[in-house]
Protein backbone atom coordinates (compact mmCIF):
# COMPACT_ATOMS: atom_id res chain seq x y z
CA UNK A 1 0.00 0.00 0.00
CA UNK A 2 1.37 3.42 -0.99
CA UNK A 3 1.74 6.12 1.60
CA UNK A 4 -0.20 9.35 1.21
CA UNK A 5 3.08 11.14 0.52
CA UNK A 6 4.12 8.86 -2.35
CA UNK A 7 0.57 8.98 -3.72
CA UNK A 8 0.69 12.78 -3.69
CA UNK A 9 4.03 12.81 -5.53
CA UNK A 10 2.67 10.49 -8.22
CA UNK A 11 -0.52 12.55 -8.57
CA UNK A 12 1.56 15.74 -8.83
CA UNK A 13 3.62 14.18 -11.62
CA UNK A 14 0.37 13.32 -13.40
CA UNK A 15 -0.76 16.97 -13.01
CA UNK A 16 -3.84 15.86 -11.06
CA UNK A 17 -5.75 19.11 -10.46
CA UNK A 18 -7.48 17.69 -7.39
CA UNK A 19 -4.08 17.08 -5.77
CA UNK A 20 -3.19 20.75 -6.06
CA UNK A 21 -6.54 21.77 -4.56
CA UNK A 22 -5.97 19.22 -1.78
CA UNK A 23 -2.49 20.42 -0.80
CA UNK A 24 -3.51 24.06 -1.12
CA UNK A 25 -6.09 23.46 1.61
CA UNK A 26 -3.97 21.07 3.73
CA UNK A 27 -1.73 23.22 5.92
CA UNK A 28 0.02 20.12 7.23
CA UNK A 29 1.27 19.35 3.69
CA UNK A 30 3.91 22.10 3.88
CA UNK A 31 6.51 19.66 5.25
CA UNK A 32 5.73 17.19 2.48
CA UNK A 33 6.06 19.93 -0.15
CA UNK A 34 9.37 21.06 1.34
CA UNK A 35 10.63 17.47 1.24
CA UNK A 36 9.69 17.22 -2.46
CA UNK A 37 11.68 20.39 -3.20
CA UNK A 38 14.69 19.16 -1.23
CA UNK A 39 14.61 15.71 -2.85
CA UNK A 40 14.20 17.25 -6.30
CA UNK A 41 17.17 19.55 -5.63
CA UNK A 42 19.28 16.62 -4.47
CA UNK A 43 18.27 14.72 -7.62
CA UNK A 44 19.44 17.69 -9.69
CA UNK A 45 22.71 17.73 -7.77
CA UNK A 46 23.27 14.03 -8.37
CA UNK A 47 22.56 14.64 -12.04
CA UNK A 48 25.46 17.11 -12.07
CA UNK A 49 27.89 14.48 -10.78
CA UNK A 50 29.12 13.43 -14.22
CA UNK A 51 30.06 17.02 -15.14
CA UNK A 52 31.26 18.27 -11.78
CA UNK A 53 32.03 15.31 -9.55
CA UNK A 54 31.24 15.59 -5.86
CA UNK A 55 31.41 19.39 -5.96
CA UNK A 56 28.88 19.22 -8.82
CA UNK A 57 26.47 17.43 -6.50
CA UNK A 58 26.83 20.13 -3.84
CA UNK A 59 26.76 23.04 -6.29
CA UNK A 60 23.86 21.57 -8.28
CA UNK A 61 21.80 20.93 -5.15
CA UNK A 62 22.37 24.41 -3.73
CA UNK A 63 21.75 26.10 -7.09
CA UNK A 64 18.54 24.14 -7.54
CA UNK A 65 17.28 25.07 -4.06
CA UNK A 66 18.12 28.74 -4.53
CA UNK A 67 16.56 28.94 -7.97
CA UNK A 68 13.40 27.24 -6.67
CA UNK A 69 13.14 29.72 -3.81
CA UNK A 70 13.63 32.72 -6.12
CA UNK A 71 11.13 31.32 -8.63
CA UNK A 72 8.54 30.72 -5.87
CA UNK A 73 8.94 34.25 -4.50
CA UNK A 74 8.66 35.84 -7.96
CA UNK A 75 5.59 33.73 -8.72
CA UNK A 76 3.95 34.80 -5.45
CA UNK A 77 4.78 38.45 -6.03
CA UNK A 78 3.51 38.51 -9.62
CA UNK A 79 0.36 36.52 -8.85
CA UNK A 80 -0.71 38.36 -5.71
CA UNK A 81 0.71 41.86 -6.08
CA UNK A 82 1.37 42.62 -9.73
CA UNK A 83 -1.43 40.86 -11.67
CA UNK A 84 -4.04 39.76 -9.13
CA UNK A 85 -7.56 39.06 -10.30
CA UNK A 86 -10.42 40.33 -8.13
CA UNK A 87 -10.98 36.76 -6.86
CA UNK A 88 -7.28 36.15 -6.11
CA UNK A 89 -6.89 34.95 -2.54
CA UNK A 90 -3.59 33.24 -1.80
CA UNK A 91 -1.21 33.22 1.08
CA UNK A 92 2.43 32.24 0.97
CA UNK A 93 1.77 28.83 2.55
CA UNK A 94 -0.75 27.86 -0.13
CA UNK A 95 1.67 28.86 -2.83
CA UNK A 96 4.61 27.01 -1.27
CA UNK A 97 2.57 23.82 -0.86
CA UNK A 98 1.32 23.78 -4.45
CA UNK A 99 4.59 24.86 -6.06
CA UNK A 100 6.48 22.44 -3.83
CA UNK A 101 4.48 19.50 -5.15
CA UNK A 102 4.79 20.83 -8.70
CA UNK A 103 8.52 20.09 -8.31
CA UNK A 104 7.77 16.34 -8.18
CA UNK A 105 8.83 15.66 -11.79
CA UNK A 106 12.21 17.13 -10.86
CA UNK A 107 12.91 13.90 -8.99
CA UNK A 108 13.63 12.40 -12.42
CA UNK A 109 16.66 14.68 -12.79
CA UNK A 110 18.64 12.05 -10.93
CA UNK A 111 18.65 10.07 -14.19
CA UNK A 112 20.83 12.73 -15.80
CA UNK A 113 23.74 10.82 -14.26
CA UNK A 114 23.14 7.94 -16.71
CA UNK A 115 25.47 8.32 -19.71
CA UNK A 116 23.88 8.83 -23.09
CA UNK A 117 24.35 6.08 -25.62
CA UNK A 118 24.97 6.92 -29.25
Amino acid sequence: MKSQYVDRIIRACKLDVSLYEEVEADKSALWQAMAVVILSSIAAGIGFYKTGGFSGIITGTIASLLSWYIWAYITYFIGTKFFPEPQTRADLGELLRTIGFSSSPGLLRVFNIIPRVG
